[in-house]
């Protein structure tokens, strides 16, 4: 049995960028897979189909482990400093510039494969972080361990685990974790989709009653992450498509506010679940990312909430590793618990409201919600106050 003093259980962005942060202490790390290649080469004329809006907070946290420079060096990494929020069908408008706030940029457009591929290049590298590369069948705790045993028989114990193991956790299930779970009723589509206006650098979200329509601008200027979400009946009908139709029924949309769109990529479709997990913190057992909390992809917060469990989780543990306190104990985690509940309620709130206000073609409210974002619009102060608390 090899011996660690932290667990990581996952090795998406979430769990590499927690890793990442503990490292440096002179801890000794596990980081748990069933991926087999953590790495995949990115094509210099290709961009991958998956990408996440990076805010101020994320960003700042990505400097604090290191990865940042990399990360601008590889030329991917695409800044927005503009948002518009449009309604297809009614008069509900919001736009906002960088130059009202702080910041220089609004936030980030980077691919998930990228940024994977930098916290694993990094990592690798130490030699206090280990990588196994098998499934967790079985999950015990005594009063100052915790032990894994993996699908090739092989035994960890760790003084903290750390769940990052994405929505459907085997930890979470395995330990009858309660998740409550309230569908969004859309699925989402996501593809890459070339556009005959460049983007501008601008992040574009377009309203209409079946669904919401997200242009998040890459590296290349023609060139956006589409995330479509509608209906599961409309998203069925959209994966019949051929890839022109698909286009042309885009472009149907929001041709006026993007010109023409021709998808260039795979399609990928998934349900959307608003999921929450009450109780994140247990004795030697901390869940975060998507395994504690998952929400609508409408304002991109989705990865955000995640980089801000492991950022605020991280200060927490190195605090007590230098202290010399047991890194298990769920007294040293009520204040991080009860901050990461406060965040993730706000937003999972948010993202409901939002989606429920557009959402239908009733003309009572379509007049408010056009009253109500047109006010916003006009209102700097309210609109500094929405758009900060999502960068931050």
């Amino acid at each position: 049995m090899i011996d660690f003093d932290v667990a990581i259980v996952g090795s998406g962005m979430v769990g590499l960028a927690t890793a990442s942060a503990l490292y440096r202490q002179g801890m000794k790390i596990a980081v748990i897979t069933d991926n087999q290649q953590l790495y995949h080469h990115l094509d210099k004329e290709r961009v991958e189909i998956r990408a996440s809006a990076i805010n101020h907070a994320s960003q700042q946290y990505f400097q604090q482990i290191g990865i940042w420079d990399k990360l601008l060096h590889s030329g991917r990494v695409q800044p927005f400093d503009q948002i518009e929020v449009q309604e297809v069908s009614g008069f509900a408008k919001l736009v906002e510039n960088c130059s009202a706030y702080a910041y220089t940029k609004l936030g980030y457009i980077i691919e998930n494969q990228l940024i994977q591929n930098t916290l694993y290049q990094k990592l690798i590298e130490q030699k206090n972080v280990v990588f196994f590369y098998h499934q967790v069948t079985d999950l015990t705790f005594s009063s100052d361990r915790a032990f894994i045993k993996l699908a090739n028989n092989e035994k960890i114990a760790a003084k903290l685990i750390i769940a990052a193991d994405g929505a459907n956790s085997f930890i979470r299930q395995h330990q009858q974790i309660k998740m409550l779970k309230q569908p969004y009723r859309h699925h989402a589509i996501i593809a890459t989709v070339q556009t005959e206006l460049a983007h501008q650098a601008c992040a574009k979200q377009i309203f209409y009653p079946e669904g919401i329509v997200a242009f998040l601008p890459l590296w290349k200027s023609h060139e956006s992450c589409l995330v479509w979400s509608t209906h599961q009946h409309n998203v069925n009908v959209l994966n019949t498509m051929a890839p022109a139709a698909f286009g042309q029924q885009l472009s149907q949309i929001t041709a006026r506010y993007v010109g023409q769109c021709k998808i260039i990529s795979d399609r990928y479709t998934f349900p959307l679940i608003a999921r929450y997990c009450m109780d994140t913190v247990k004795p030697r057992l901390i869940l975060i990312g998507d395994a504690a909390h998952t929400i609508h992809p409408l304002a991109g917060q989705g990865a955000n909430l995640g980089f801000q469990d492991a950022q605020q989780l991280t200060d927490t543990i190195n605090h007590l590793y230098v202290a010399q306190h047991d890194i298990g104990l769920v007294k040293f985690y009520r204040q991080y618990q009860l901050k990461r509940h406060k965040d993730t309620l706000i937003m999972m709130a948010a993202m409901k409201g939002i989606q429920d206000i557009f959402t239908g073609y009733n003309p009572v409210k379509s007049f408010t919600r056009g009253i109500g974002m047109n006010a916003i619009n006009h209102i700097n102060w309210l609109k500094k106050t929405i758009v900060e608390y999502g960068m931050k």
